[in-house]
């Protein structure tokens, strides 16, 4: 159930104002995570303990929370867990399983004795759980898309103003530059209604093989040239760069060395991910593209990364709301094949349900593609590899789906 608002969460979280640790908020519709998960590495490289929390989770629950990088410890887990869900029934809240899984990160964190906290906003921001945070050493707004427009509004500048309700007075808000125009008029009139900052990143793309240069006042100008792929990382990685200026001038000790091992070191699973999955397929050298791009901006990024030329084999499944003729028409060219299917129930958010099948077959057929329906995603991966001859299988639609797959593959 999605349910937006603070009331519960701060019920949850009566000492909130006094947390031992600082946030860096992250908002927006394609790339938070990315930028989350740069972030995280970077501060780990700078040894400063760190805590992460992202939505929604890949495998299990609580892989949504990390400590210096690495998964929560179960048992901190679980002493979180249980700190929150008694408050919880004991004061009789009513909370959200999204409300609760937010306040157990934000308790492992503080049990963990981080530094840092990087909290990525779950849907929207102004009214997102994770917005019971006050403390905040800075805020990030990355790609604004239309998504979720039954809670965020219909408009880019409805859905940017309800992700820079993030802001907060005297706190530094970064803002993806490749925005549209209005996503960062709209971002600007919340910040400076707060009594914000807002900043866009310098950055600089060279030509292949030359990496990409972020410029900042604490770091200077420097040069990437290993970093998660896509051509859109560059933005992301601008964004955590910059937000991490606030960090050094708030105390932390940050080199630019730190900074440059930290992005070296950054891994996201389930974004432009390839795997082998050879022990489902018993073919060898079965190896698949995963990326969980599940909005149309998500979608041409993905498109854009494998290239139109490319013939592709297409696994897709597809979370319900989803505009499935319009993600079909931009992920799929002529001469790809797909083969719909559908992910099974996700752990704790009984309501996230799967498009049918059968409702994506008939929109591939609409394009004129040859298109095949599977059971789940093991049957659709074999019969994808059956068809494939030798061309790339690319798994997506869902990050629920690539869960599964991940899972699967445990």
């Amino acid at each position: 159930m999605i349910d937006l608002g603070l009331k519960r969460i701060s019920q949850l979280l009566p000492n909130i104002s006094t947390l031992p640790w600082r946030a860096i908020h992250v908002a927006g519709t394609n790339g938070k995570g990315s930028i989350c998960a740069y972030l995280t590495s970077i501060l780990h490289s700078a040894s400063i303990p760190v805590g992460r929390f992202t939505s929604p989770h890949l495998i299990h629950p609580h892989d949504s929370i990390t400590i210096n990088n690495a998964p929560v410890p179960q048992h901190l887990y679980n002493l979180a867990s249980s700190t929150i869900r008694s408050r919880n029934e004991s004061l009789r809240i009513g909370a959200t399983e999204f409300e609760i899984l937010t306040a157990t990160a934000f308790e492992c964190f503080t049990l963990a004795h981080v530094a840092v906290g990087v909290v990525e906003v779950g849907l929207g921001g102004r009214l997102d759980a994770t917005n019971v945070l006050r403390k905040k050493i800075a805020c990030v707004v990355a790609k604004v898309d239309l998504d979720h427009q039954a809670f965020l509004g219909e408009t880019l500048r409805d859905i940017a103003a309800e992700k820079a309700g993030i802001a907060v007075e005297g706190v530094r808000v970064v803002v993806d530059g490749g925005n549209p125009g209005e996503v960062l008029e709209a971002v600007e009139k919340v910040v400076e209604r707060v009594g914000g900052e807002m900043v866009v990143p310098v950055v600089e793309v060279g030509k292949p093989g030359e990496g990409v240069k972020v410029t900042t006042e604490v770091f200077g100008t420097l040069r990437f040239t290993k970093m998660l792929p896509g051509r859109f990382q560059a933005a992301n990685l601008a964004c955590a760069v910059t937000a991490l200026e606030e960090a050094v001038k708030r105390g932390h000790k940050i080199t630019p060395e730190d900074v440059v091992t930290g992005v070296a070191n950054t891994e996201w699973p389930g974004r432009l991910q390839t795997i082998d999955v050879r022990g489902i397929t018993k073919i060898p050298g079965s190896r698949v593209l995963l990326d969980g791009a599940h909005n149309p901006g998500a979608a041409k990024e993905l498109r854009a990364y494998i290239g139109d030329a490319e013939n592709v084999v297409w696994v897709l499944a597809f979370s319900k709301g989803k505009n499935v003729d319009e993600m079909v028409g931009i992920l799929i060219k002529e001469n790809d094949t797909v083969v719909a299917t559908e992910f099974g129930a996700v752990e704790d958010m009984p309501w996230v349900k799967p498009v049918d099948a059968s409702e994506i077959a008939a929109a591939v057929e609409k394009v004129g593609v040859p298109g095949s329906v599977a059971e789940n995603v093991k049957d659709a991966l074999r019969r994808a590899f059956a068809e494939a001859q030798g061309r790339r299988v690319v798994v997506a639609g869902s990050l629920y789906m690539v869960g599964e797959l991940l899972r699967e593959m445990q």
